[in-house]
């Protein structure tokens, strides 16, 4: 699997990656994807409600009143690593 660069943020105690694209790397995934922020990511982690650790799919739900967000943990540093995060509406 090709190494990807990641945009980090820090807030509120956690620090976020944000990967980029693998056919367009210059764009952030949940950008080009779905048209979402990183600050909609961020957000919906800290304002929504967080689903249990789903085992089949190995990542966490969190919903919050204008977007749904999947994420897991990175095994290094613990960091949240945003893996989708879109608008509600697109449900």
């Amino acid at each position: 699997m090709p190494i990807r660069e990641a945009l980090i943020i820090e807030a509120g105690g956690e620090r976020f990656r944000f990967y980029y694209d693998l056919e367009v790397p210059e764009v952030l995934h949940v950008t080009l994807r779905h048209g979402t922020t990183p600050e909609d990511a961020i957000l919906a982690f800290f304002e929504g409600a967080t689903s249990a650790w789903d085992e089949t799919r190995a990542r966490f739900e969190t919903v919050a009143e204008t977007h749904r967000l999947y994420w897991t943990r990175h095994a290094h540093d613990q960091s949240v690593i945003v893996i989708s995060c879109f608008e509600r509406e697109e449900e």
